[in-house]
C-alpha cells in the first residue's frame, strides 16, 4: 500500500472511531415538566395558528411557503421528538421585522425580514432550526405550564384552559393572544433552543455556526440603535456565540463539506424582496 493511501486510511479510520464519540458528547436535553401531552401541544399550537393566520399579514406565495416547507422538514427530521410526529406547518409573514416564532405542535411563522436579512440558506435555516427547537422541547406549553402553578394566569374559568387541566385553547382568551403566554421564553429556554438548533445544523449538512453568525450580523448591523424584533421577543442569553462554538467542537467541529447555501434559496430570497410591503405589525407581544 502506498504511504498516502496508507495515512488516509488510518486518517478514516481514526474518523470512524473518533466521530461517535464526538457525537456521544453532545448535550442531551429534553422537554421540562409539562401537564400537556403533545397531543394537546398540537391541539393549543392549531387553535393559535389558525388565529394567526387570520391577524397576521401573510405573504401568500405558495412558492416561498413549499420553500420553507422542504426546508424546514429537512431540518425537522433531525429533530429529536422521542417519536411523536408534530404537525409541521410553514408560513412566510409579510412583515419586515426581523422575527420568526414558532407555536406548539409545530406551526412555525417566518418574517419575511428574517429571509431578506440572511446572507445564505444555512443563516435561515439556523433561525428556523431554533424555532424547530422550541418546538421539540415543548417550551411553549412548558411555559404555560408554569405560569399555571407560579402565576395563576392560566386555567381559571373562563380562562385560557377548559375544564380539565392542560385542555385545549377555549374562546374565553383569544388563540393568537394567548401566545403572550405560549412565546414568552426564560434565558435558559432561548440558549436550550439554540443548542439544539445547532445539532440540528450539524445533523443536516448545514455549517453549525450560521445560527450564532447570525446573531452577530444583527448585532453589529443594529448597534447603538433599537434591537431586532427577534431579540426582542427573544431574550438574549449570555454568552450565546461561546455556547454554540463549545456544542460545535462538541459535535467534532466543522465539517469540512458544510452547506451554506443554495439556489434554491437565492431564487426564494429574490421573490421576497420583490413582495409588496405590507405596513402592519407582526409577531406576538
Amino acid at each position: 500500500m502506498r504511504g498516502s493511501v496508507r495515512v488516509a486510511v488510518i486518517v478514516a479510520a481514526c474518523w470512524g472511531v473518533l466521530a461517535p464519540g464526538a457525537a456521544a458528547q453532545r448535550t442531551q436535553m429534553k422537554p421540562g415538566w409539562n401537564m400537556f401531552t403533545p397531543t394537546q401541544d398540537i391541539e393549543v399550537g392549531k387553535r393559535a395558528a389558525t388565529d394567526a393566520e387570520k391577524k397576521l399579514p401573510l405573504c401568500n406565495s405558495p412558492s416561498i411557503d413549499a420553500y420553507l416547507t422542504e426546508l424546514g422538514t429537512r431540518l425537522a427530521a433531525k429533530l429529536p421528538t422521542g417519536g411523536v410526529q408534530y404537525a409541521w406547518e410553514f408560513h412566510c409573514v409579510n412583515d419586515k421585522a426581523i422575527n420568526a416564532f414558532a407555536l406548539p405542535g409545530g406551526y412555525i411563522f417566518v418574517n419575511r425580514g428574517a429571509i431578506e436579512s440572511a446572507d445564505n440558506e444555512s443563516q435561515l435555516a439556523g433561525v428556523m432550526a431554533h424555532e424547530l427547537s422550541h418546538v421539540a422541547l415543548r417550551h411553549g406549553t412548558n411555559q404555560a405550564t408554569k405560569a399555571q402553578w407560579t402565576q395563576g394566569i392560566l386555567g381559571l374559568a373562563g380562562g385560557i384552559f377548559g375544564d380539565s387541566t392542560g385542555g385545549t385553547l377555549i374562546a374565553g382568551l383569544g388563540a393568537f393572544a394567548a401566545g403572550g403566554v405560549l412565546l414568552r421564553y426564560s434565558r435558559t429556554a432561548e440558549s436550550q433552543a439554540d443548542v439544539m438548533g445547532t445539532q440540528v445544523l450539524y445533523d443536516s449538512g448545514y455549517d453549525p455556526r450560521a445560527l450564532s453568525q447570525f446573531f452577530e450580523k444583527l448585532e453589529a448591523e443594529t448597534k447603538g440603535k433599537n434591537p431586532p424584533e427577534f431579540f426582542s421577543d427573544h431574550p438574549n442569553p449570555e454568552h450565546r456565540v461561546e455556547r454554540v462554538d463549545e456544542e460545535i467542537q462538541k459535535l467534532g467541529g466543522i465539517p469540512a463539506n458544510a452547506r451554506r447555501d443554495s439556489p434554491q434559496f437565492e431564487a426564494i430570497k429574490r421573490e421576497v424582496l420583490a413582495l409588496p410591503v405590507v405596513k402592519k405589525g407582526s409577531g406576538p407581544s
